[in-house]
């Protein structure tokens, strides 16, 4: 049986990966008025059009214009792999007996989940140092690293410091969950002893 703070655990952490997932995809993590970029994706055309601009993945890790982009890139992208892998040791946590909870999942869970925020905060600092980039200087006229010059924050770099922010939240509710579930197995573990001492004084 899932506890509560189980089934909290395990909604988050998809709901998070997912979003972490898609603000990855996006375009709009710096932007003006006519072109945006993102980790995997830059966008050409007005932004209050959105049907008519022109799209183009970066395929690739050749594609992408800076080694500094390249890098975050990879480890954005590993985050996001650690993030959806804590996920699906969370889900695997509720189809096996909750005795074998901390002992194979629950403790592995926690920590792909912390190392999945650690990665993805790393990425996150090291983005914005594609801004110096000739690309980007393009873009944003005479940016500089952590200098976005003319362009602004876009909400899909906002949405992944939100997740990230949030999935800080994961690894502390799988521990209150591994003290729930220990709590349970205690409980059930007493009730059959007394169980069994009454019957022996029957």
């Amino acid at each position: 049986m899932v506890s509560c703070m189980g089934s909290l655990w395990l909604v988050l952490s998809f709901i998070l990966s997912l979003i972490l997932g898609f603000s990855m995809m996006s375009s709009e993590w710096f932007k003006n008025d006519k072109t945006s970029f993102g980790v995997f994706v830059q966008c050409a055309g007005k932004l209050s059009s959105p049907c008519n601009q022109t799209c183009k993945a970066f395929r690739t890790l050749e594609e992408i214009p800076d080694v500094s982009w390249k890098i975050s890139a990879v480890i954005l992208f590993a985050g996001w792999l650690f993030l959806s892998f804590g996920a699906l040791l969370v889900l695997s946590w509720t189809v096996i007996p909750a005795g074998l909870c901390h002992r194979r999942v629950c403790t592995p869970a926690r920590h792909t989940q912390i190392i999945a925020v650690a990665v993805t905060i790393l990425g996150l600092l090291l983005f914005p140092v594609s801004l110096r980039s000739s690309f980007a200087k393009q873009i944003c006229n005479s940016s500089l690293s952590y200098r976005s010059g003319s362009c602004s924050l876009g909400w899909g770099y906002m949405m992944a410091i939100i997740t990230v922010m949030l999935s800080c939240f994961l690894p502390i509710i799988g521990r209150y969950n591994i003290n729930e579930m220990k709590t349970k197995v205690l409980r059930s573990k007493l009730t059959q002893r007394m169980l069994v001492c009454e019957e022996h004084t029957h």
